[in-house]
């Protein structure tokens, strides 16, 4: 995900959570989530998990961390 314009939120580690669904289904989840905080541009760690928490409330924590992880390895530093 490249982030958007003046979004700066970033995550303070660079760790890949482990998750138990299916690698194909939570490969797609984390491909969504990743979009959606590139369209959202949330400005702060807590606002990305706020807007992943509305958007999937179902989906486990972990892939939840998992799409704001793979949000910061590809956004700008």
């Amino acid at each position: 995900m490249g982030a958007s314009a003046g979004s700066n939120w970033h995550l303070p580690f660079h760790a890949s959570p482990p998750t138990d669904a299916g690698r194909g289904e939570s490969d797609h989840l984390v491909r969504s989530m990743t979009a959606v905080l590139a369209r959202q541009g949330p400005q702060s760690t807590a606002e990305a998990l706020r807007v992943l928490r509305r958007g999937y409330p179902d989906t486990p924590l972990a892939i939840r961390i998992a799409a704001m992880c793979a949000g910061a390895v590809q956004s700008p530093k």
